[in-house]
């Protein structure tokens, strides 16, 4: 079987471009996974958050993770949302204008060279297959946590070959928010060598999975 090829950025700030005004409503109903938002508030909650937090929102889109997070770090606590898509970032703002949540910081560009500026305490990837198939941008966020940092993950996976129309659906409906099929049966793997205590659970269907755990408590020199 041929290597599917990397995360592409530039054909990923197009598909947001067109995608950007009706991904809320598709993503906020689920589509075609049933319980996505219930999944998402999951891999919140398992980031264990605390008043006065900071938490890095990897690849934010148009912030629909910031509710949930608000109310567990309240305004005492800080997110930072990166986001490469700049009509999906400008979305999240105007979320974050609207709520008047006056404690977001929003930066666009690509997750491989984003700096938070700060030590967090947690990042949430959340429906990011491109990011979390990129070992670079893994680095790089894994990097800008506290040791011990907080990591969830709500991604997208596809169906094992049987059942084939299951099989065929999850990949139609992948390709519309991804670039690459790379890894796309156990897409946690890159993350699971640098978050050794990573676990990771199946949702119903097996369409989508959860994964948490914690960077290591003392960094290599």
């Amino acid at each position: 079987m041929a290597q599917s090829p990397p995360p592409d950025p530039d054909r990923a700030r197009e598909k947001y471009r067109r995608l950007a005004r009706t991904y809320d409503q598709f993503i906020s109903i689920g589509g075609r996974v049933e319980g996505l938002p219930r999944h998402r508030a999951r891999a919140i909650d398992n980031l264990d958050l605390q008043p006065g937090d900071v938490v890095i929102d990897v690849g934010c889109g148009t912030g629909l993770s910031f509710d949930r997070i608000e109310q567990q770090i309240g305004q005492s606590g800080r997110i930072i949302g990166f986001e490469l898509s700049p009509d999906m970032l400008e979305l999240a703002r105007e979320r974050a204008q609207r709520r008047g949540w006056s404690n977001i910081d929003l930066m666009q560009g690509a997750v491989e060279d984003a700096r938070a500026g700060v030590e967090a305490d947690a990042a949430l990837f959340c429906l990011v297959h491109d990011i979390t198939r990129s070992r670079r941008a893994l680095e790089n966020m894994l990097g800008q946590l506290k040791p011990g940092g907080h990591i969830a993950v709500l991604g997208a996976k596809v169906v094992p070959r049987r059942p084939f129309p299951l099989n065929l659906s999850s990949r139609r409906l992948m390709a519309r928010f991804v670039t690459t099929f790379n890894g796309v049966d156990r897409p946690w793997t890159i993350l699971a060598e640098l978050v050794p205590d990573l676990q990771v659970e199946l949702t119903p269907l097996r369409v989508t999975y959860l994964a948490w755990g914690r960077t290591p408590t003392i960094r290599e020199a």
